[in-house]
């Protein structure tokens, strides 16, 4: 007696599940987003090591200066709390970014800074009868003036992102010594240490990297030490 193997079933389409593909493009760009953010923290991390290993009275210094600061304990909590620690030890190291990158992509947030931090001309010198005017005119305008520079910026930024940043008008041929630490050779760096160190590795290396990009904001009567 003859038998027959009857064929297989045809075989179900392939379950997409409830995700568009818009979803997973999403998620695909949120994925590089979290992938160029562990690349520069520890980046930013292993120069901070070199510094305080090559450096350690400059390191010291460095810290001692900045740990005062609301910006540095303000960066703390948020390291903390967004668990950026285990986001840079999870996995293999990943390659080093490129200091151009790292002062390309901090270039807007350092000029909207600079610019907020500026002195107005004028602002003390108001005429009698405009103080009330003048209080309620300034939301606006500042509002105005953020948004103009954001978008600006913000072009200009996503179209040089890799370049090196445009020195300011009046600064050029005077822009500070690019910092050796931060021209080392890959293969110069050490790896980022994990635990008690890591936070204040990478406040030196992001002092140590973008250190001429701060120093071309400074107040033009800053003091230099000889």
């Amino acid at each position: 007696m003859t038998t027959t193997t009857p064929p297989p079933p045809p075989a179900d389409p392939p379950a997409t599940g409830p995700l568009t593909s818009t979803d997973h493009q999403a998620f695909a760009f949120l994925g590089l987003v979290n992938s160029g953010l562990r690349q520069c923290l520890c980046t930013l991390a292993r120069h901070g090591v070199a510094v305080r290993r090559d450096a350690p009275e400059r390191a010291r210094l460095l810290l001692d200066t900045v740990r005062p600061w609301p910006l540095y304990k303000g960066g703390q909590f948020l390291f903390d709390l967004m668990e950026w620690e285990d986001l840079m030890v999870d996995g293999d190291p990943p390659p080093l970014m490129s200091t151009e990158r790292i002062v390309s992509a901090c270039t807007l947030p350092v000029q909207l800074l600079a610019a907020a931090t500026a002195e107005a001309p004028g602002a003390a010198r108001l005429l009698p009868g405009q103080r009330t005017a003048t209080a309620l005119d300034l939301p606006l305008r500042l509002l105005t003036t953020t948004a103009r520079t954001t978008l600006l910026g913000a072009a200009q930024d996503l179209t040089d992102l890799l370049g090196a940043p445009t020195p300011r008008p009046g600064t050029e041929g005077d822009a500070p010594a690019p910092d050796p630490a931060a021209e080392r050779p890959e293969t110069e760096l050490p790896p980022l240490e994990a635990g008690f160190y890591l936070y204040e590795d990478i406040a030196l290396g992001a002092l140590s990297v973008l250190g001429p990009l701060l120093a071309a904001h400074a107040p033009a009567d800053s003091a230099t030490p000889a």
